[in-house]
């Protein structure tokens, strides 16, 4: 089934570029990301128990895959549901033609595709593949509306990001050098088979390993110092892809770090890579913090609101133990969600006001009550507000660090997070309240996208209060694929 699950959005891109009715385009879509919901689900079930090998090896499924799949085919799901919405608004204003909704179906479920074949790779070059695979497509998908501002960020992405994964391409290398002389002679890439050998890979070389693929893999998820690229795509791409790249992409290459990482943890003990994540988290969530405060653009925010959260997650796993690892784990799950919530009811925004800038957006709340009051929510819920579900895993990742010992952590924590809670007061705050600065007479809120929105928000809140049994099942299973059981 594992080959039925891929072809789906294979199969979906091919008829979305073949039709040329809106109609049709925007049924095969969402038939599309159903039946991949459909078809994932016994697979995603069925690797929590037992790891599942296909192709010889090459692709293969544990718990750790199957956490990372379930984000991917729920944001997959919910974002495609909106692109009928947000692109079909685009589609009547005249900003999109046809070909263009054509081009952004077909692009988009390519983009889930990759995705998903880094969800389910176990071979390393399989996955680096993969990870050049989405920057390939989601490159197009940044450029997407043809101006120069789109145009740059689209290069810059692919710039930096293939210049970052060729670092990771040299840490493969050595790392099948270093699993050669453990071998006396045949290597392997397979990272299941890697995990088995590592206490006899040689730790000085899986240290040099390692670091390249901190750069490389870092570099596509969005860590501090290699950052640059992110903010420029986020604010040039549709919104519904912008959700993609935030909620689902950075995370699918911060597991290629976690995989290696598993790796030298055997060979070296956790204390180096855990160090290492611990000094980029914290880089990330500092440098994010300046960042935001600055920001009129509030797609740039959401950018940077990104790296920040990915330095929470880095810093989370640096902390390592169980406490660590866990919340970690939990915060890839509730930052996927309330980021594409974010970027959904911005996204009504933009097309309410035509603007991304903060200071021309006023008085949401009175022309989307809906939308403008999900938004301030998700918006308290990204910086860390209880009850929302990121304040519980942050409250998780602290608990570590206080536990830990590791006051400097706990301290530059807490201080990151308090300034970035003042920022979003005043950024969403403002744009939420006062008076409308445009017409009260244009378009409403539309139905669908109020519904989804509403789901998302509950769901917000209930997992900052409960964490369901399934959800607890997928987390102590990813747990124990990262510390050995």
């Amino acid at each position: 089934m594992i080959g039925v699950l891929l072809l789906i959005p294979v199969v979906t891109a091919l008829l979305c570029s073949f039709f040329r009715n809106r109609k049709t385009i925007e049924v095969i879509n969402v038939i599309g990301v159903i039946a991949l919901t459909a078809v994932s689900v016994p697979q995603i079930t069925g690797a929590l128990s037992a790891q599942e090998y296909f192709m010889g090896g090459v692709l293969f499924m544990d718990a750790l895959s199957a956490y990372i799949m379930a984000i991917v085919v729920f944001i997959a799901l919910v974002a495609a549901i909106y692109s009928v919405d947000y692109m079909g608004q685009e589609y009547k204003e005249g900003a999109v033609t046809l070909k263009g909704l054509r081009y952004y179906y077909a692009l988009f479920h390519l983009f889930i595709f990759t995705m998903l074949l880094v969800s389910v790779s176990n071979n390393l070059a399989v996955f680096w593949i993969a990870i050049e695979g989405t920057t390939l497509v989601s490159a197009l998908l940044v450029g997407f509306y043809k101006n120069r501002q789109s145009i740059e960020a689209a290069w810059k992405y692919i710039i930096l990001c293939t210049v970052g994964i060729t670092f990771a391409l040299l840490g493969i290398f050595i790392t099948y050098y270093a699993s050669a002389g453990a071998t006396g002679g045949k290597g392997t890439l397979n990272w299941t088979e890697l995990r088995e050998m590592s206490h006899r890979l040689n730790p000085s070389t899986m240290k040099l390993a390692f670091i390249l693929i901190l750069i490389g893999y870092g570099t596509k998820a969005g860590l501090a110092p290699v950052h640059n690229w992110l903010p420029d795509a986020h604010s040039q791409a549709p919104t519904p892809i912008s959700a993609l790249l935030s909620s689902i992409l950075l995370k699918c290459a911060f597991i290629g770090i976690v995989r290696f990482a598993i790796i030298l943890n055997g060979s070296a003990g956790s204390s180096y890579a855990g160090n290492l994540l611990l000094i980029f988290g914290l880089l990330s969530m500092g440098i994010a913090t300046a960042f935001i405060l600055l920001q009129n653009n509030y797609k740039r925010l959401l950018a940077y609101h990104s790296i920040e959260h990915i330095g929470i997650i880095a810093t989370g796993m640096g902390l390592g133990g169980p406490l660590g690892i866990y919340g970690s784990l939990l915060h890839i799950l509730n930052h996927a969600i309330v980021k594409a919530l974010l970027f959904f009811t911005t996204g009504q925004v933009r097309l309410r006001y035509f603007s991304t800038k903060i200071d021309k957006v006023r008085g949401v709340i009175t022309l989307l009550p809906v939308s403008g009051a999900v938004m301030l929510l998700a918006a308290l819920a990204i910086a860390g507000t209880p009850p929302f579900n990121i304040f519980l895993s942050e409250f998780i990742i602290l608990k570590a660090a206080a536990e830990g010992g590791s006051w400097v952590t706990f301290t530059l924590f807490l201080v990151f997070a308090t300034i970035i809670f003042g920022g979003v007061l005043h950024h969403f705050g403002g744009m939420a309240f006062g008076e409308p600065n445009v017409s009260h007479e244009m378009k409403g809120e539309r139905k669908l996208v109020s519904i989804l929105i509403v789901v998302m928000a509950t769901g917000m809140l209930l997992l900052g209060v409960y964490v369901p049994s399934f959800l607890e099942l997928m987390l102590s299973g990813s747990l124990k694929v990262i510390t050995g059981g």
